[in-house]
């Protein structure tokens, strides 16, 4: 939106919010962001975001940044863009009269009709006193993503005795009473028929009154889907949800860290002559067969000058295939599988200070003994970007088995090769554990007896459904070793926690790719993100000081001894000992949403300190 009309943080369009959400503005305004098939772009160059393996990853040609709002003065071409919604939900009421409209998805903010109620109040009949109406609190939301106003008509006149007329009969909300329950908000009809709202979230309330999905997407200006009919047969599983709750609308978004992929040996004319957008278009364009063509790139080399042909094909060949020995990069791999490239580049020194990318890795054996073998190395990451996709959404649950074709369907009518994300700044410290001590560990019989409940309610739980399999300790170890460290850094560095992030390389269920590793990075689309903060923290004499610390602070919580004896807690029990007091952190850092902690698996129990991995420190 405009800076005139309803302003919005381009990022917020990737999450919390984006395509099929519905937006609280202010003046009790609700709309919902519309389809990528609305979003125009005057001309889409200043916009087009370069990650070549996260395009393959979602199988788009290009990530766009979402539009931002330009005057005529700085943009020409582009000024006066804005991010498209729809009014949702449709029913809205009067708050003065209390009179109900059921409006369009494209019209302006609806103003009260000054509909008089025989023995109520009414509404100012001049235009100059129209009251604006405010939306319904209540939607339906199915599992298969799709979204509706609540039958309010259809839940009035059921079993009442009265025929609802859309022509005639005119619906009053009103909140009579002193009771904050739902029995206080009540729905009367002109007819005579009138409920309150009380019984409709129960599961199973719709089924009652024969109410079916229609398939709706309103973000896509489809308000009943006949030629699709949703796969939720059983009415059961619809829900009413206020507008407003955390589940109605879950963000499913992908990110990436870039990775050089020059050589090492290639000299900075040779990175700036591959990383020119033009050459590589023009090298990739005239491909045979998928194969480079030699003579194209020796022209290339020719006019450029300074630099081989041989040498110069190979570059260009590294960087199409990106890094050799790694499985090339499908729509169809796991999250695993595609950041095992980057736990590869994390754990050697890599890139420069002319690209996006720069690590410095330092053998363990450059810190302090009382760490040495715990880890296996150290990578201070003075500088890296990372580009977040939005690929789709889910409702009810945060849907992480869903193919990501399937995801990007819902996001437009048409066929569409691009998809809207964003590029951050930042800087971080990565830890290399020690894969020989991990599996040690991992091994004893009191840690699996530690990790037998957090497993049994895993198995049970959505996660565990969309990615079967006995949930290893190591993984639980490194997620919760990752916030202790952020809260001790956000403390030392002076950043906000928020703006701290973490990303695993550990797999849940298996250990096939051999991943043992944590990136704690900020990526903040300001300043805050690249303040070298955490990178002056992970120098040897340093780092060991910030790692005692941050697990001398888990050793005891506000809530202890009830934390650290807690059998489960948290959403579904999947966390042990960890509560807002020790290891949890604001949802934006965690990638699992503050599921699968427990300290005990880090400092050890009450009674048998042996449990923990870094006991003896």
């Amino acid at each position: 939106m405009s800076k005139q009309n309803r302003p919005m943080r381009r990022s917020a369009l990737i999450s919390p919010w984006g395509v099929g959400a519905i937006v609280p503005f202010v003046n009790d305004e609700s709309l919902m962001i519309a389809g990528l098939d609305m979003w125009h772009y005057h001309t889409t160059d200043p916009f087009v975001i370069k990650d070549e393996r996260l395009q393959k990853r979602l199988g788009v040609k290009e990530l766009r940044w979402p539009p931002d709002f330009r005057d005529y003065e700085t943009d020409t071409e582009n000024c006066n863009l804005k991010i498209p919604a729809v009014r949702f939900p449709r029913w809205n009421y009067c708050p003065f009269c209390g009179t109900m409209q059921r409006v369009g998805l494209f019209t302006k903010q609806p103003k009260c009709d000054a509909y008089q109620w025989p023995h109520g109040r009414k509404c100012d009949a001049s235009k100059r006193y129209r009251r604006s109406l405010i939306p319904e609190r209540f939607v339906v939301v199915c599992p298969e993503g799709h979204i509706d106003d609540f039958p309010i008509a259809e839940w009035i006149h059921a079993d009442s005795g009265h025929v609802y007329n859309e022509h005639t009969c005119r619906i009053r909300r009103s909140t009579g009473g002193t009771s904050a329950a739902l029995t206080g908000v009540r729905y009367e009809c002109s007819c005579g028929a009138s409920r309150s709202i009380a019984g409709a979230l129960r599961p199973g309330a719709l089924k009652s009154i024969g109410y079916k999905c229609k398939g709706g997407k309103p973000w896509l200006g489809v308000e009943e889907d006949l030629e699709n009919p949703c796969k939720c047969e059983d009415a059961s599983q619809l829900r009413v949800l206020q507008r407003g709750a955390s589940n109605v609308w879950f963000a499913d978004t992908r990110s990436s860290i870039y990775i050089p992929t020059e050589d090492d040996a290639l000299t900075r004319r040779m990175v700036e002559i591959v990383n020119d957008p033009r050459n590589l278009n023009y090298v990739m364009s005239h491909r045979v067969n998928g194969e480079l063509d030699y003579d194209i790139v020796a022209m290339i080399a020719e006019m450029e000058g300074g630099v081989s042909p041989d040498d110069l094909f190979l570059a260009f060949k590294n960087k199409i295939n990106n890094i050799e020995g790694l499985p090339e990069v499908t729509e169809e791999m796991s999250e695993d599988e595609y950041r095992l490239a980057e736990y590869k580049m994390l754990t050697k020194s890599s890139g420069g200070d002319a690209l996006d990318f720069h690590s410095v890795n330092y053998s363990i054996s450059r810190y302090h003994s009382r760490i040495q073998k715990l880890f296996k190395s150290i990578s201070l990451v003075k500088k890296l970007r990372e580009t977040r996709a939005f690929v789709g959404f889910s409702r009810l649950q945060p849907n992480t088995s869903t193919k990501i074709e399937d995801k990007k369907a819902m996001l437009r009518l048409g066929n569409g090769s691009w998809l809207p994300a964003i590029e951050v700044y930042g800087e971080g410290i990565f830890f290399e554990f020690s894969s020989d001590e991990l599996k040690k560990w991992a091994e004893k019989e009191e840690v699996k007896a530690r990790l037998a409940p957090l497993d049994s309610a895993y198995q049970q739980s959505f996660f565990g459904k969309s990615n079967p399999g006995n949930l290893r300790a190591e993984y639980v170890l490194l997620h919760t070793f990752a916030h202790l460290i952020i809260n001790q850094l956000s403390y030392e560095c002076g950043y906000g926690s928020s703006s701290i992030k973490e990303r695993i390389y550990c797999e849940k269920c298996s250990d096939d790719l051999e991943m043992c590793g944590v990136l704690i990075y900020t990526a903040s689309g300001d300043s805050e993100g690249s303040l070298g903060g955490l990178v002056r923290r992970g120098e040897p004499g340093k780092l060991e000081d910030t790692i005692i610390a941050a697990l001398e602070n888990a050793k005891w919580c506000s809530s202890d001894p009830i934390c650290i004896t807690s059998l489960g807690q948290g959403p579904e029990s999947l966390n042990r000992a960890a509560c807002h007091n020790c290891a949890l952190l604001p949802e934006t850092c965690c990638e699992c949403g503050n599921r699968l902690l427990d300290r005990g698996l880090v400092i050890g129990e009450l009674e048998n300190k042996n449990i923990g991995y870094f006991s003896n420190i």
